[in-house]
């Protein structure tokens, strides 16, 4: 993989990581691996995968975090919890947040649900620089080839860009058993939808019960979005913010209010 950019050389940070996989995922050991060639790196993750907890946050509950090991430590809480607590309780004052590396893309709507993204942007709610890494192959052995072979050069490319925006910038690896990468590409959130599936079944004393969430997946071709990106073989880097407001939206949906008013 080639990159035509110069290269930054990086001054030595503390580096929160997270994710939503759990605290011993074998993305988020690859990344730490890989993360402590850039500076002191410190864990705050899940004691169990949290997929899908989007950024909630544990409000009616007690948080406990239990240390493993020397700036490793395990939270009984969500991705966002996590975070929460490393910069508000531990003072941990990382100068970058890294969320990952999640097995299985993050492309599209995915963003609305993912705990791996919302670790990253609780970060970047908080003033931190934060990046997402997500890999489209959903097999964890597949990711330590992405960390031996690319991971190194990718975040020494975006780190610095990090640093100097407030966005979150999620970041989505194409499979690496597919063959070389195209390169990286600034792109836009597309869309991507899993089938409506619901299952069934009923418990032992007969009540019912349902499994949500369908295997197949839609992703729409959209020039220049996340999913056709990572289609192509390229690196998807797109930023987010914290801002939902639909601007595009705001002025007719004013004049329609108004004149809903002015006809009273």
């Amino acid at each position: 993989m080639q990159f035509r950019a110069r290269w930054v050389t990086l001054l030595w940070m503390r580096i929160l990581l997270s994710n939503d996989d759990g605290v011993r995922a074998a993305g988020l050991a690859a990344l730490a691996e890989v993360a402590g060639h850039f500076g002191e790196v410190f864990v705050v993750a899940p004691t169990e995968e949290r997929s899908g907890f989007s950024h909630a946050l544990t409000l009616w509950n007690p948080l406990r975090l239990r240390e493993l090991k020397s700036n490793w430590w395990a939270c009984d809480g969500t991705p966002a919890d996590c975070v929460y607590l490393a910069v508000n309780q531990l003072k941990l004052e990382p100068d970058v947040v890294i969320s990952g590396i999640n097995p299985g893309p993050n492309l599209g709507h995915d963003v609305i649900y993912s705990g791996t993204v919302a670790a990253a942007m609780e970060g970047s709610h908080w003033g931190i620089p934060s990046i997402a890494l997500s890999h489209l192959n959903h097999d964890p052995k597949t990711i330590e080839a992405l960390a031996h072979q690319h991971l190194r050069e990718v975040l020494e490319r975006l780190i610095p860009l990090a640093r100097t925006r407030p966005q979150t910038l999620n970041v989505n690896f194409p499979d690496v058993t597919k063959g070389p990468f195209a390169g990286m590409k600034v792109t836009k959130l597309g869309s991507r939808y899993y089938s409506s599936e619901i299952h069934e079944r009923r418990d032992p004393r007969g009540r019912r019960y349902y499994w949500i969430g369908g295997a197949a997946v839609t992703m729409a071709d959209i020039d220049g979005s996340d999913c056709n990106a990572v289609k192509d073989g390229h690196i998807s880097v797109t930023p987010l913010g914290e801002d939902l407001t639909a601007h595009h939206a705001l002025q007719e949906l004013k004049s329609d209010l108004d004149a809903g008013l002015d006809s009273k």
